[in-house]
């Protein structure tokens, strides 16, 4: 059975979880700028964080600059501890980019590497003051 889910067309696997198709399931997510300023934003369960805000977007000038390579940080942002704990494990690639991330937190993410979960309905993120491409260092 687990091998007809693996590679059934009728499911797909983001982190540890399936998700069937054609059941699309949206939340809310609610992004924090280090000024306060919030906005809201739909997320469909099994995306990525950074597709969400994606590039060319006026509130948040910058972010997601490598189309979600897991090369640039600038998608970095903070999770609450809470969804911190539930998300799929932080790779050894996420983490050397991470390592030169401005403002760095215990829960620092990068939203192209964290896949959207039922459980982060309402969860407030937040986004760092200084958003920085490494690829320029």
């Amino acid at each position: 059975m687990l091998q007809f889910l693996l590679f059934s067309k009728d499911f797909r696997v983001y982190g540890e979880r399936f998700y069937a198709e054609g059941k699309t399931q949206w939340i809310t997510i609610i992004f924090e700028k280090a000024d306060g300023t919030q906005f809201k934003r739909k997320a469909k369960v099994g995306g990525t964080l950074q597709e969400i805000i994606g590039q060319n977007n006026p509130e948040f000038p910058g972010y997601g600059a490598c189309d979600g390579t897991v090369s640039c940080s600038t998608c970095h942002l903070i999770l609450p501890e809470d969804i911190f704990d539930k998300v799929e494990l932080i790779t050894d690639e996420e983490q050397d980019v991470l390592d030169y991330a401005p403002e760095r937190a215990p829960t620092s993410r990068l939203g192209c590497a964290v896949s959207i979960l039922p459980e982060m309905d309402g969860m407030i993120v937040k986004l760092p003051a200084v958003i920085k491409d490494i690829r320029e260092s």
